[in-house]
């Protein structure tokens, strides 16, 4: 179970010999505004008590909104590393009896190394959780991963709860969620689950299967007479006992090229779709909400066709669908990183340009039928005024993501001058954060790229910044005026290729004055560059390629790189602007994170999983190290602060040595674990400052209080 406390913490300490231990220091976390930046799946109001509404994606998490400030409320923020999964929220459900009790599931990945997934509960909307380990895998970042809830409170009886998986059917609990068992359903997945009474409906993932019905409370399972052998996304009920459900051929947000609107009257089938989808424009059909007031609005589904998925509202159970494109006008002026990434230079043009894409999850507010909210592959969409589709006027959207980031930063820097933090992200890009008390308003890095996988800068002369990028020709870009504008570098041999799904940029480095760069592209050797990236040369010595390797650079010698060979842990070196990599010593194999600390030749520090390692030596008192990095020094030390993501004397965490190791304080609480990281970075101009960036969280800046 997640700690209610506030942990105070102890500190521990390092180094060659000797432990330190001192009072732990609070830090206050915020998020640093990019706002949105990932695939929302899903929202859900409570359907009795106003004011509830939840958000869930894909690897970023849970949200609850927060109406007095316009703003949302991370919830799984106190997972730690261990319940990292904890991030891929599949399905959620609340209870209708009791608006206090919330429940969610733990799951990113179906894969062998994946572990099982989760149903966490919660009796204060998400500010503390219980939670109980499942026997099986569950999928938030799997295929699907937009379609219905499938985990629903049996509305007659709180303490039970369906819950539809992806590969190992409908599963049942008679206890809150504390455990569970396998129910009659036969089939394999489930893509949306709703409960009626002592009827049950469930929908099957696999094409051909459709909607299953169970008459008796989950006893007995049957295919529903007539149902359609598409694949069933989301449902909802009538006040007349009308269900109505969108159909797809395939699981999406991607893959799918048919699909279609049904309502099921009695027996009787009916297909309401308001528009067909063909071979020369291809979608299908997922989000579905009813409101009470009888209003229904479906979203297509990968359309890319034409002006692209849309939303439709229907005020007479389908007969009639208005279309809510034509009328819709996206409010993206206050984000000026929608208008790069929405591919314009116009707000004004962005703005009517088009919905988005993965529209999986709309609904509106039970409460308030004026209040529609959408997900997209990039935020949530919201608007207040939806009476005006049905007068023709202008329907407004605002980018309502104000503490919502789901951001997967691949690269996190901070330089000494110039912008505060450099961020590489997947899907939306990178950018450069000045101010933290708003949304870049320069952008992100121009030409924006869908996925930045580095970022770097020359240590010495911090304005020259090189990145590498996927989905583009030039695959890399250097700036020269600290981000301010950028030059396309030509791509080494293995990236001169339009096939960047199989040939990945990989890391890029700069040498500390900017005169040298090495390129490790994705499961390749390294190429290295004297000339500012006009040719690129295979460097020699250097390991057998691997996921994730990368050279760094020297912090004060512009001539020197380094690497970590994970296979054999062998620590590499190159003095001639990486030409060349030779053995400098031996440490243990496996994963490992190599830095170089600023302002010290040759000094070195690796976070290898097990150990801490300053040098050839591993630091004392510390049992886990993932992630290590540097910030400003501490008053009157002239060694820069150590930051750690790891274990110090048992004890998981953020920490921060201002003695080069030999004590530690740690610097985050139970409440802020953030999962794991997927990068962090020291200030080096504000003493005590460290940017994390949490897998699919963004990036956050914490500083003492």
């Amino acid at each position: 179970m997640i700690s209610k406390r506030v942990v105070t913490g102890i500190m521990a300490g390092m180094l060659v010999a000797m432990c330190g231990v001192a009072q732990a220091r609070p830090y206050d976390w915020k998020t640093i505004p990019l706002q949105g930046g990932g695939f929302v799946d899903g929202f859900l109001y409570h359907p009795k008590k106003a004011g509830i509404l939840y958000a869930r994606t894909d690897v970023g998490g849970m949200y609850r909104y927060d109406y007095t400030h316009a703003r949302w409320i991370p919830l799984m923020d106190g997972f730690g590393k261990d319940d990292w999964d904890c991030m891929g929220v599949m399905t959620m459900a609340v209870d209708p009896q009791k608006p206090e009790r919330l429940y969610a599931t733990c799951g990113l990945y179906l894969n062998d190394r994946a572990p099982n997934g989760a149903v966490v509960r919660s009796d204060d909307k998400g500010a503390t959780w219980a939670i109980t380990r499942l026997p099986f895998k569950l999928g938030g970042n799997a295929m699907g991963r937009g379609t219905g809830e499938r985990l629903q409170v049996d509305p007659a009886d709180s303490n039970t709860l369906w819950l539809g998986t992806n590969q190992d059917g409908l599963w049942v609990s008679h206890d809150q969620g504390k455990g569970f068992t396998r129910s009659a359903y036969a089939q394999k997945s489930v893509t949306t689950v709703l409960i009626t009474g002592k009827t049950i409906y469930a929908g099957s993932g696999e094409v051909g299967e459709g909607l299953f019905k169970s008459s008796d409370g989950g006893r007995t399972f049957a295919p529903v007479a007539g149902s359609p052998k598409m694949i069933p996304h989301q449902m909802a009920l009538g006040q007349d006992g009308t269900l109505y459900v969108t159909f797809s051929d395939n699981l999406g947000p991607h893959g799918v090229t048919d699909g279609a609107v049904w309502k099921l009257k009695g027996e009787t089938w009916t297909d309401i779709s308001p528009a067909k989808p063909s071979k020369e424009a291809p979608f299908g059909y997922s989000g579905l909400d009813l409101s009470p007031q009888g209003a229904l609005v479906v979203s297509t589904s990968d359309r890319y066709s034409g002006s692209g998925d849309d939303l439709y509202i229907s005020h007479d159970s389908g007969a009639h669908w208005t279309p809510v494109g034509p009328q819709a006008v996206h409010h993206v002026e206050t984000h000026p990183w929608l208008v790069d990434y929405m591919g314009g230079n116009d707000p004004d043009a962005v703005a009517r340009k088009h919905m988005g894409h993965w529209m999986d999850a709309v609904k509106i507010n039970p409460f308030n039928p004026n209040e529609l909210l959408y997900g997209t592959g990039y935020g949530v969409w919201m608007t207040d005024n939806l009476e005006a589709l049905d007068t023709g006027g202008k329907v407004d959207f605002h980018f309502r993501n104000d503490n919502f980031e789901e951001t997967v930063v691949l690269g996190l820097e901070s330089p000494s001058v110039g912008p505060k933090v450099l961020m590489a992200a997947g899907d939306v890009g990178g950018t450069a954060f000045d101010d933290f008390s708003q949304t870049p308003q320069h952008g992100l890095f121009s030409p924006m790229n869908k996925t930045n996988q580095s970022v770097a800068f020359a240590a010495l002369k911090p304005n020259i910044i090189v990145r590498s990028v996927d989905n583009e020709t030039a695959r890399g870009y250097i700036s020269t005026d600290g981000a301010e504008s950028w030059t396309a570098l030509n791509a080494p041999a293995p990236l001169a290729t339009t096939d960047w799904h199989n040939h990945r940029a990989g890391k890029l480095a700069i040498s500390a004055a900017g005169k040298a760069m090495v390129w490790v592209p994705e499961g390749e050797g390294a190429y290295h560059s004297n000339d500012l990236g006009q040719t690129w040369t295979l460097s020699t010595g250097w390991p057998k390629p691997e996921r994730g390797q990368e050279a760094i650079a020297d912090k004060v010698n512009d001539a020197v790189f380094y690497a970590f060979d994970r296979g054999t842990g062998t620590v590499l070196v190159s003095r001639n602007g990486g030409a060349a990599f030779a053995p400098l010593y031996q440490l243990t194999a496996g994963q490992g994170q190599l830095r170089a600390v600023p302002g010290h030749e040759g000094d070195l520090w690796l976070a290898a999983g097990t150990a801490l390692y300053y040098g050839e030596k591993a630091v004392a008192g510390v049992d886990a190290a993932w992630q290590v990095t540097f910030g400003k020094a501490a008053p009157g030390s002239d060694y820069p602060a150590v930051f750690l993501w790891g274990k110090v004397k048992g004890e998981e965490g953020l920490w921060r040595s201002d003695n080069a190791g030999a004590d530690w304080v740690r610097i985050n609480d139970d409440a802020h674990r953030f999962g794991q990281m997927r990068a962090i970075a020291g200030d080096p101009r504000e003493y005590g400052t460290l940017y994390i960036s949490p897998d699919g969280r963004g990036t956050m800046v914490g500083r003492a209080k």
